[in-house]
């Protein structure tokens, strides 16, 4: 199982509030995702990775219990894998609960993206490399 970094997801309460604080970084995209109820943008970021910005537009936002109970915060670390098949296979090996997905992400062209948590807490999300 190949896995390749892809970005770190941050949920803010504001993209343009906390975007004027970050060292810079040009911005790619910005989006608005029906499927998570949030808005979206994506930066550039010093080298082969990127940055998310996750806003929650209300409260069925994925994100939205997140932000309320830590505020500004890393929310999720990005991986590039090439198969969801064998991705299921080797998080079931190491008990991670599949929590959403695979759905398309508007943000990454419509790519497959899926999320995991481990049993420590922390949020993993995956993207179909094509």
């Amino acid at each position: 199982m190949n896995f390749k970094f892809h970005h770190i997801g941050i949920v803010v309460n504001s993209i343009e509030q906390y975007e004027n604080q970050m060292l810079p970084a040009k911005k790619i995209k910005e989006v608005v995702d029906e499927i998570q109820n949030s808005k979206l943008a994506l930066y550039e970021n010093f080298n082969d990775s990127f940055i998310e910005l996750i806003e929650p537009l209300n409260e069925k936002s994925t994100s939205i219990n997140s932000l309320k109970k830590f505020g500004n915060h890393l929310n999720h670390l990005c991986y590039q894998t090439d198969s969801f098949l064998e991705l299921d296979k080797f998080m079931m090996l190491n008990k991670w609960m599949k929590v959403f997905g695979p759905v398309p992400a508007i943000l990454f062209e419509n790519k497959n993206v899926v999320f995991y948590l481990n049993r420590v807490g922390q949020l993993l999300e995956f993207i179909l490399s094509e």
